[in-house]
């Protein structure tokens, strides 16, 4: 299955790892909802060979979903994150996509996103409107 079957396929379904990350302390010093705070937050990381398989380059915007809820993450390399998978700091954006039966450890769909990283906002919107 090489790099072209892949963006082909465009969807792909992995586990997530959702993990504390040091930089998100610093960053939620300086407000919970700053751009800097959503930049270290809305991330998926993934390990670059994990995303030279799956087509999924750094810097791109992939949507995230689970169970009915999405998110759009931007796409980081990190040599921590597992090799089949990906890892996700626990933030809101991990929070809206979890539960309480696996909220530490769940399984996603990921697709390569049109548009911008979600803003924490607007998944305050989307909790609100049900």
């Amino acid at each position: 299955m090489g790099l072209k079957f892949a963006k082909f396929i465009r969807k792909i379904e992995t586990e997530v790892v959702v993990a504390r990350d040091s930089f998100q302390v610093e960053a939620a010093d300086r407000g919970k909802l700053s751009e800097e705070f959503v930049k270290k937050s809305a991330v998926l990381y993934i390990t670059e060979e994990f995303g030279k398989k799956n087509a999924l380059r750094e810097g791109e915007i992939v949507k995230v979903t689970r169970g009915g809820r999405s998110v759009n993450l931007r796409v980081v390399y990190n040599d921590t994150a597992p090799s089949e998978g990906a890892m996700m700091p626990n933030s809101i954006y991990a929070n809206y996509l979890t539960d309480f039966d696996s909220f530490k450890r769940f399984r996603v769909t990921i697709e390569i996103a049109d548009g911008n990283v979600t803003t924490p906002s607007e998944i305050i919107e989307l909790i609100k409107s049900g």
